[in-house]
């Protein structure tokens, strides 16, 4: 295998990224992975983990996220062609100099530009693989509601899938009705606020949430999905592949709370999904207990009732 068919450049969407990596990961054998932010990476522990041999498995994969971010690009790409680590470069927007590195010395896999109907269509088939029908028309509107962005798309697609999970929905305007209301902005800024730990600004997002009838159900979802991310990004950050905004939002996150801390609201978590499915369901009062988990001077964590 010759090191430029080891070494590979992809560039598109978030999406498209998560699809062609994993590609390349199922097509090795369990190897020893690492995964470097580049608006975070030092050159020197870059370098010092791809010229090294890998310990417990007879491949290195090294992954480098953001790419774009990275001041001098070129020269780290350029520096990492004699490594015998596979090495994967992940662009969102590439220029004419990074491109032609790329080509000239890296396997580039390029996202074509598609059009409007056929990022419809992926939609469709995205919702459909997973029992939902959608028509184009409301498939586009959640498109808009995502901001033209598929990996928000998908996002959305697993908290749908969490709020069905048990029933059907009647009509195919329930799924957008859940969507609508998980891209409400109080939902994400009642997130942001418990996980910085505002513990005042998180209460008076919560009851105007209560206030304005929205669905607690998705709230408690994702802010457990968010905490759950923390709590592995501070184990390993490649267990984590999100939008990059999300990435920085628990970046910030992860240094506000210590592993015990993150494990003790895991496990308040479970206790009042345990007493949910055992009959008692308050997502209300489920919600205010784990708010009282960052309330000032808080020396213990409120037990559910």
């Amino acid at each position: 295998m010759s090191l430029k068919s080891k070494q590979y450049v992809i560039v598109g969407s978030k999406i498209f990224q998560e699809k062609k990596l994993s590609e390349i990961t199922d097509s090795l054998e369990e190897p020893e992975e690492s995964v470097f932010y580049a608006d975070e990476l030092n050159p020197e522990e870059f370098f010092t983990v791809i010229f090294t041999m890998p310990l417990f498995s007879s491949e290195k994969l090294v992954v480098i996220k953001n790419a774009e971010k990275y001041k001098d690009i070129c020269w780290l790409m350029e520096k990492s062609r004699k490594s015998e680590s596979i090495i994967v470069f992940l662009f969102e927007s590439i220029n004419k100099k990074e491109l032609k590195e790329a080509e000239e010395n890296f396997t580039l896999i390029q996202e074509t530009k598609k059009n409007k109907t056929s990022i419809i269509n992926e939609i469709t088939a995205m919702f459909n693989e997973k029992g939902f029908r959608l028509s184009k028309q409301i498939a586009e509107e959640i498109y808009i509601l995502c901001n033209n962005d598929l990996s928000i798309v998908k996002n959305e697609l697993e908290k749908v899938e969490i709020y069905f999970n048990y029933t059907k929905p009647e009509k195919e305007t329930d799924i957008l009705n859940i969507i609508s209301s998980s891209r409400n902005e109080s939902i994400f800024q009642f997130i942001d606020q418990f996980c910085n730990k505002n513990y005042k600004g998180a209460m008076s997002s919560l009851y105007r949430l209560i206030d304005a009838g929205e669905n607690l159900d998705i709230l408690y979802s994702m802010l457990f999905k968010r905490i759950q991310k923390i709590y592995l990004y501070k184990i390993n950050p490649s267990l984590i592949n999100e939008h990059t905004f999300v990435i920085n939002k628990i970046k910030s996150n992860k240094k506000l709370w210590s592993n015990n801390e993150l494990a003790k609201v895991i496990a308040l978590f479970n206790e009042i999904d345990y007493k949910s499915k055992t009959g008692y369901k308050d997502e209300t009062r489920g919600l205010i207990n784990l708010l009282n988990l960052i309330a000032p001077n808080s020396k213990r964590f409120s037990r559910y009732p």
